[in-house]
């Protein structure tokens, strides 16, 4: 039926290889792409008509174009990725954080005339509260409970003159 050919080719994998597989609407990009990469270089036989002729055989031409490839020895775009082996340049950067020793913390680096020391906010922090006594605390909750050390605020606003008294919508219509 028409709902199973739409279901059953909504991924389609042109290349036959394992895992290759992309939508339909890709696959209509990736010809787009490569019929302009074959019209483009066509110079006075750049008509539509060529266009609409070469459309039909994009998947003919992408192999062509990877078997002239393979014969000249010129890259393709692979179908595995090989991780490039980075232990080497792991071991220069290594080698150079060593050498500068970056990897100790020192404030009198050498060239370094921008950055500062900061203040170490959690020692400074325990230290003041270690310098405040219980006494002193104690002392200053009791005079807040006393109503020392703070004054209480006038509002300057006058209230609002609000009717409390309800009246029932009931009675105002009898």
């Amino acid at each position: 039926t028409s709902r199973n050919i739409m279901q059953d080719s909504m991924l389609v994998n042109l290349s036959g290889l394992e895992g290759h597989f992309m939508p339909i609407d890709l696959n209509i990009e990736h010809c787009i792409k490569f019929l302009k990469l074959f019209f483009a270089g066509k110079g006075v036989y750049a008509t539509w008509d060529r266009l609409g002729d070469i459309s039909a055989t994009v998947d003919l031409l992408q192999n062509v174009r990877k078997q002239v490839g393979r014969a000249l020895g010129i890259a393709y775009h692979g179908s595995t990725h090989i991780t490039p082996d980075t232990s080497a340049s792991i071991r220069k950067v290594a080698y150079k954080l060593g050498e500068l020793r970056l990897h100790i913390p020192c404030t009198e680096r050498a060239n370094n005339t921008r950055v500062t020391p900061v203040v170490n906010v959690l020692a400074s922090g325990e230290q003041k509260l270690k310098s405040l006594t219980l006494v002193t605390f104690n002392r200053k909750v009791r005079a807040m409970i006393s109503g020392e050390g703070f004054e209480a605020d006038e509002d300057e606003i006058p209230r609002a003159a609000f009717d409390i008294t309800h009246t029932d919508i009931m009675d105002e219509e009898q």
